[in-house]
């Protein structure tokens, strides 16, 4: 038996109609599509960005995935509604008897400003009035679920943590931070300091995984600059790192140039330390790619309308474990 954790956005996953909502319902194939996949993968927890809110992804248990998940999803800084949201497989929690904690960190500040912000801020305080601008949150969430053994009723030692995120997208419609890098290196450097506290919290024992989608390029081959912040964390790697897998097999979304020909992107990651890796079952990790009715591989897509056919303009990632990866606390 092997644990399954997916990551994967959904990319405008709205099903519901709400006052709320400005974004069209995802069209029902796409959401069938979904759905299949999620059956392929049958994931044991996964982590979703680009949740068109809590009643969507209800709504999506309940329909088509006929309620065996427990859905987790806090309303975030999306100015969108796309948010970031956790299923838990409620046979999962029964046959490990396990039990979860779920915190949201989008009321958060992550200390940061834009530098216009800053110039008015010192302007302001200078004529002796209260500064105009303050922190800003993060752009979505930072989803932090943790799980403890059922017998740990007081929560004192989860057997391991996820750390989900959405990061600032390269969009920079105000024209104050180009493709959004300022924002995105802000949110990064709060989320590293947030690892770095749960580390020092649980003495290095617990594991934690950062997942999600980066919204840039973060590994070996190529590290945006602003994720720099990751090096504090000593032999936190990427999985596909970890796990020495071929870079070209390593991209989880399809862009399309200026001359529109097709490259693979990795924006989707998770993130472990070298101890936790032991226990990763090689096979079961990666891309996962769709598929037709007859199982084929769906080629890569050659320009935008190809990519739009495809029910996310994201793969999926999938990891997969070994069940020891539960005990690892009591092994330590």
């Amino acid at each position: 038996m092997s644990i399954k954790f997916l990551t994967w956005n959904l990319e405008n996953f709205f099903l519901l109609a709400t006052s709320s909502a400005t974004t069209p319902l995802k069209p029902k194939e796409k959401v069938e599509t979904i759905a299949k996949v999620f059956k392929d993968i049958n994931p044991d927890i996964a982590f979703l960005t680009e949740v068109g809110g809590k009643e969507s992804l209800d709504h999506f248990n309940e329909i088509f995935l006929n309620e065996e998940y427990e859905v987790l999803l806090k309303k975030g800084n999306s100015n969108r509604g796309i948010e970031n949201g956790y299923l838990i497989k409620k046979t999962f929690l029964d046959k490990y008897k396990l039990i979860f904690d779920y915190k949201s960190h989008a009321n958060k500040p992550i200390n940061f400003l834009y530098p216009h912000e800053h110039l008015e801020n010192k302007k302001v305080l200078n004529q002796g009035y209260r500064k105009k601008y303050h922190s800003h949150k993060m752009s979505r969430d930072l989803a932090d679920l943790r799980f403890f053994k059922l017998e740990d009723q007081n929560k004192r030692q989860p057997i391991f943590i996820f750390l989900g995120v959405h990061l600032k997208s390269k969009l920079d419609k105000d024209g104050i931070d180009w493709q959004g890098t300022k924002r995105r290196r802000a949110e990064m450097a709060y989320t590293v300091e947030q690892v770095q506290k749960l580390k020092s919290r649980y003495h290095d024992l617990t594991p934690i995984f950062l997942t999600g989608d980066f919204n840039g390029e973060c590994h070996q081959d190529r590290k945006d600059p602003e994720f720099v912040e990751l090096i504090r964390v000593e032999d936190f790697l990427d999985f596909t790192e970890q796990l020495n897998l071929p870079r070209e097999e390593c991209f989880s979304f399809i862009g399309i140039d200026k001359a529109r020909k097709p490259f693979g992107v990795q924006l989707d990651y998770f993130f472990l330390n070298k101890a936790s890796s032991h226990y990763l079952i090689k096979q079961g990790c990666g891309f996962y790619r769709y598929k037709n009715d007859t199982g084929a591989i769906f080629p890569t897509p050659q320009n935008p309308g190809a990519r739009f056919a495809l029910p996310s303009d994201h793969y999926p990632l999938v990891t997969e474990w070994t069940e020891d990866i539960l005990d690892i606390i009591k092994d330590s």
